[in-house]
């Protein structure tokens, strides 16, 4: 093939990823009703943040997506050079999205979480041809576990008064391993908690939102939500919990009356300042992973 072909290839997929990074972000925004959560018909339990806001930071982090996946593409052969490589992308990204969004944090979680799943896909397409999840999962682990190992056991050590993330000073006093721990441990939440549910719901056929939404309750109702431990700390994230899990054991969002009854559960979320950030991130990664790895995806509204 011609160098110049070579090229475009490497382009065309890199903006295919992206695209369907973009395309995941936005799915899960348009997700409704999403407790406590900003979707089409409420900010949920944010005052600086609406659709808009997702919108137009969605589209300003497509291209540093598609730059995440062409460093896979490009860098296959040394996974751990290639994290470090989209980590500095990443830090360029998180500027464009403060840029697009006013100074509002819509998707620093997502740039990590889907950044790297960019940059494995990237990677698995060019050492395989094609992404499976096996592959895509074990490509992350070779990128990112020893590196983030590290970080976590120097976090460990760290003092709580030079702890100066939310998500150091969760691990510090909860001990909750946030993103740094989902990626290190290969995403459990996505592939033993949200994948299967979108899997099933898509092979039963029923309609996407819900299944989404299905999703989304089986991660509360079992993930240590770093925003909601930052929010309200170890007692509302025990409640979260608990609303998520009985609201799964009644019928969950494949119930008839499920909207109404989650529309109700909005208001209370926003009176008690719930937001699952971190399991609207999941839920992301869990949709960018499916489009990703399955072909001939239908989604049946």
């Amino acid at each position: 093939m011609p160098h110049s072909e070579k090229r475009l290839d490497i382009i065309a997929c890199a903006d295919w990823i992206g695209n369907l990074a973009r395309t995941a972000l936005l799915e899960e925004v348009y997700t409704e009703p999403k407790p406590g959560l900003v979707d089409p018909f409420s900010n949920g339990a944010h005052r600086d943040m609406d659709l808009h806001t997702f919108e137009q930071s969605a589209q300003a982090l497509e291209p540093y997506f598609s730059r995440m996946a062409k460093a896979g593409l490009l860098n296959s052969g040394d996974p751990q050079q290639l994290f470090q490589i989209i980590r500095r992308i990443g830090i360029q990204a998180e500027k464009a999205m403060y840029q697009a969004t006013d100074g509002v944090n819509t998707h620093k979680g997502a740039i990590f979480t889907i950044g790297i799943l960019c940059a494995a896909a990237g990677a698995c397409q060019a050492l395989y041809g094609n992404i499976t999840m096996p592959r895509l999962i074990q490509m992350e682990q070779r990128m990112v576990r020893e590196t983030l190992l590290n970080e976590i056991s120097q976090i460990s050590g760290m003092s709580e008064t030079l702890s100066i993330t939310n998500g150091q000073r969760n691990f510090k006093m909860y001990g909750a391993l946030g993103v740094r721990g989902e990626a290190a441990f290969g995403y459990p939440s996505v592939t033993e908690l949200a994948l299967p549910v979108l899997q099933k719901g898509l092979k039963d056929k029923k309609n996407w939102n819900r299944i989404k939404l299905q999703a989304l309750f089986t991660l509360m109702s079992r993930v240590e939500d770093g925003n909601v431990l930052s929010r309200t700390g170890s007692k509302g994230m025990k409640e979260v919990q608990q609303m998520a899990a009985a609201f799964l054991k009644e019928g969950g969002a494949y119930r008839k009356d499920a909207l109404e009854q989650l529309k109700v559960m909005d208001q209370y979320f926003i009176w008690k300042n719930y937001s699952n950030g971190g399991c609207a991130d999941l839920l992301a990664a869990a949709v960018f992973a499916a489009l990703a790895t399955e072909k001939n995806l239908k989604f049946y509204s």
